[in-house]
């Protein structure tokens, strides 16, 4: 988005900048000063139809650049791959030669499933998200974050399809189904969970799904409170205050991007 000189916006697909001040949209006001040269985006997401409560919208806006990364293009190269712990989690163990012909050895994190969503639920009415709170064993604290779950293989769940676990998960963990869907990521593509870690994620926006009387049951270990209501302003203070894990935050911000994009916020 850049600012025309009648002080309004106009939408972008791509500029380039050698200096400019960005201004952070949240409760400290905070500005930053960039010296550098910086390739920004404004793209639309797609999903497919899911049910006939559920509306899909889809967008032929893609995103270019100046060169030719292919992520996949590199000269590494896997040598071994062990699973030498595997119960919900896995630990492989991984050696993989270098460029420079250096072989080493490598600890990767797996979890069951073909990959992970998050959802963040929407209301455009209220201008308020749905939000969860439950128990992270890793930090041994209450987080609060958008509903999220891995991606089942299994053809009688979600047959590994990232838009059939999304909408599984936010009935499961939100009590809400339908509504508007947009996949925040360019199609096809799902982003790696962290750099040692194999489980790859997709995240959506839903805006205005409706209330389920009878949703899908939590898995046993799940002990989720169902925060309603929660501003752009407070879910912008979870993230600085370290009330929502990483994979959660980086979710919440994309939807708020994506909002303002649609001119909700």
């Amino acid at each position: 988005v850049q600012q025309t000189p009648s002080g309004g916006t106009k939408n972008i697909r791509q500029i380039t900048l050698s200096s400019f001040t960005l201004l952070c949209h949240n409760p400290l006001k905070r500005t930053i000063s960039i010296q550098r040269n910086l390739f920004l985006y404004a793209e639309a997401a797609t999903t497919p139809s899911f049910s006939n409560n559920v509306r899909s919208v889809s967008s032929s806006a893609t995103p270019t650049s100046t060169t030719n990364y292919n992520p996949d293009d590199h000269a590494y190269e896997i040598m071994r791959s062990e699973t030498v712990y595997n119960r919900w989690r896995s630990i492989i163990q991984q050696r993989v030669k270098m460029p420079n012909e250096l072989v080493v050895n490598y600890d990767i994190v797996d979890q069951k499933g073909v990959g992970a969503v998050l959802i963040i639920a929407w209301n455009s009415k209220t201008k308020t998200a749905t939000l969860i709170k439950e128990y992270n064993p890793g930090c041994h604290k209450l987080l609060c974050g958008p509903a999220a779950g891995i991606i089942d293989a299994d053809p009688s769940k979600h047959d590994s399809d990232p838009a059939v676990a999304a909408h599984y998960e936010l009935e499961e963990e939100c009590h809400l189904t339908g509504g508007t869907w947009h996949r925040l990521v360019t199609e096809a593509v799902a982003v790696p969970m962290d750099k040692y870690v194999k489980t790859e994620i997709v995240p959506y926006l839903v805006i205005d799904p409706i209330a389920v009387d009878d949703p899908r049951p939590l898995d046993l270990e799940e002990d989720i409170e169902i925060l309603e209501g929660v501003s752009v302003s407070r879910i912008l203070e979870m993230i600085y205050e370290g009330k929502m894990n990483l994979t959660g935050g980086w979710g919440c911000l994309l939807a708020i991007q994506k909002l303002r994009d649609l001119g909700e916020i």
